[in-house]
């Protein structure tokens, strides 16, 4: 009896181990066959899941008010959906998270939770300088932040608007890797590019706080995506959709209209290719190489695109300017912003000294970084990556498709004119001059990291690249993690 139990007792924990060999058997399989036939899937998973990381660690890490105007930006979101006119002042909801959670380098009234807050405490006289703004990126916000503070019981809906930060983030990410696989880019070093990208002080700071630089990704990279998107089968049918997110661009923030100007000069120069350098691009079957045997968009289709496009971003960038500008329920006057940034007359001087620095999408991030020392180093090592990638795309190699190098040409041109054009925009619609600071060029960031993940030709570029970005992405998050 003894012998027999012994003997099935052995066999029996054979069959078990033989039944979890199998599944481990079964798991590798199923994990391998996801890496491989599903990775623009699993890459994609990976940035959004990255995003909403970095941006609840940064909410964590960074607990005060943001310098780049958050007291006015959190007045517009708790007002929201309603329009915040040039002139109205912040209230009290807004001047009370100052006073709680401080503004670095700025005296503020102490917290109080009945105290009643007198605006002129507050900088700007307690005026809304957020005025500009549509109410677009505080709507979609607050519709997701309110049910998050509500389940999560979170006390403050600024905390809970600032995790949605890490949705736009996300979904910006996305949108990026999307337009980077229609180049020609491999899923997983841009996967490892984008992290990186994600951690510079010019990404995660307005990921991580309440501003409309928060959807610049998402922004940039969908109308980019769309118009290429267009491209494959262009006509009326497909026109709708770069048109919408033309006006949804400039709606979230009137100075997005830089990638506006991008996707418009890429269309034109696709155009003059065809009709002064036609071949046959047969063979080409990798992602955002033209198809073979068809033919490109005509030159009508083209002005159609072009026209409509731009037609539809101004008239709605300067509506709302002059919308808001007829609306105004106070004067600006005595309030510091707006008489720093007057222009009597036309800056030519800082305009063009201002000439070439979008060159780098990761324009230096100024005077405010969270992340000191390991952030700045992160921003310049992928601006490097990101100038040096579209450089090659555009210049020095014929290994990228046609699209992606014409996208790249159009970048660098952009990057020449992007900041005196701002200047101008902003000179003739309001009559204002700001120094063009490093998340104005935000929207222009998915273009550069997809040009540079395409021009990664090699194995080993691949490796390099895709291991260095997410090693510089783990070093941000773990030192924000560091008490």
């Amino acid at each position: 009896m003894s012998g027999r139990s012994t003997t099935g007792a052995t066999a029996s924990g054979v069959h078990e181990e033989t039944r979890q060999d199998r599944r481990s058997t079964g798991l590798r399989r199923t994990v391998s066959d996801l890496l491989s036939r599903r990775p623009t899937l699993v890459a994609a998973v990976v940035v959004l899941l990255g995003a909403l990381a970095l941006s609840a660690t940064h909410v964590r890490h960074y607990s005060e008010l943001s310098p780049v105007d958050e007291l006015q930006h959190i007045d517009y979101l708790y007002k929201a959906p309603e329009v915040v006119r040039n002139g109205e002042k912040v209230e009290q909801d807004a001047m009370r998270e100052q006073a709680c959670r401080t503004l670095p380098n700025y005296p503020a009234p102490p917290c109080s939770e009945t105290a009643t807050y007198d605006p002129d405490d507050f900088q700007e006289l307690g005026t809304n300088t957020a005025a500009i703004y549509t109410p677009l990126y505080y709507t979609l916000t607050k519709a997701v932040a309110m049910p998050l503070q509500a389940v999560t019981g979170m006390e403050s809906l600024v905390t809970a608007a600032r995790l949605v930060g890490g949705l736009w983030l996300g979904a910006g990410l996305v949108m990026t890797l999307l337009v980077a696989r229609r180049l020609g880019a491999h899923p997983y070093p841009t996967a490892g590019l984008l992290l990186a990208g994600a951690a510079t002080p010019n990404v995660v700071l307005p990921s991580a706080t309440v501003t409309p630089d928060a959807a610049a990704l998402l922004a940039g990279a969908s109308l980019v995506w769309s118009v290429l998107w267009w491209e494959q089968r262009p006509g009326v049918r497909r026109l709708w959709l770069p048109a919408l997110l033309a006006l949804a661009v400039v709606a979230l923030k009137a100075l997005n209209v830089i990638v506006v100007v991008l996707v418009a000069l890429y269309v034109v120069l696709r155009l003059v290719q065809r009709l002064a350098w036609p071949r046959d691009e047969a063979g080409e079957e990798r992602p955002g190489r033209d198809v073979p045997g068809r033919r490109g968009p005509s030159v009508g289709q083209s002005a159609a695109l072009v026209t409509v496009v731009s037609a539809v971003a101004l008239a709605g960038a300067i509506g709302y300017v002059l919308f808001s500008s007829a609306n105004a329920v106070a004067s600006s006057e005595g309030v510091s912003m707006a008489e720093r940034v007057r222009a009597d007359t036309f800056p030519t001087l800082q305009t063009v000294e201002h000439i070439g620095v979008f060159l780098n999408v990761l324009y230096a991030p100024g005077w405010w970084v969270t992340t000191p020392f390991i952030g700045p180093v992160v921003q310049n090592l992928v601006g490097m990556v990101a100038f040096a990638g579209t450089f090659a795309a555009a210049f020095l190699t014929d290994r990228v498709p046609r699209t992606t190098r014409t996208l790249a040409v159009s970048l660098l041109v952009v990057g020449v004119v992007g900041a005196p054009l701002i200047i101008t925009f902003s000179y003739v619609s309001q009559g204002m001059f700001v120094p063009i600071p490093g998340r104005y060029a935000l929207t222009l960031v998915p273009a550069g990291l997809a040009i540079a993940a395409a021009t990664l030709r090699s194995r080993a570029a691949r490796l390099v690249v895709g291991l260095a970005g997410v090693t510089l992405y783990l070093a941000v998050l773990g030192w924000m993690l560091v008490p």
